[in-house]
């Protein structure tokens, strides 16, 4: 099971939080690789969350939701953007309005780190 996709999904709507991560309630896709054993053992124990191996639904679901959140984001104008450059989460959501839920700054940040990986570059201000 080590290689193959897992899902983890939150009981909360709003997610949760373990091991550094927060898991949405849609679900997160992760690897067994991603976590030692100790944060293994306590994401299993967790109540509030919980682990299924991953459907390619599962992660054609996670990877719109991405998709959709990097459209939102290409889309804004520079002042869409905080002061340490990330999207501001009020501008993706009046772009994204209630068609993907509620988006976690983590989900954010997390397609942000993949765009700057691909060298996006957020609009500057026009002088």
């Amino acid at each position: 099971m080590s290689g193959k996709k897992l899902i983890i999904s939150a009981v909360p709507k709003a997610g949760f939080w373990r091991c550094g991560r927060h898991f949405t309630h849609a679900g997160t896709p992760v690897s067994k690789g991603d976590f030692d054993d100790t944060q293994w053992a306590r994401l299993e124990a967790e109540p509030k969350l919980r682990i299924k191996p991953a459907t390619a639904e599962d992660l054609a679901s996670a990877e719109d939701r991405a998709f959709q959140i990097k459209e939102a984001i290409t889309s804004l104008t520079a002042g869409d953007f905080q002061q340490d450059g990330k999207p501001k989460m009020d501008a993706l959501k009046a772009l994204l309005h209630d068609g993907l839920g509620k988006i976690p700054a983590t989900e954010r940040d997390a397609v942000w780190a993949d765009m700057l990986a691909a060298n996006f570059e957020a609009p500057k201000a026009s002088e």
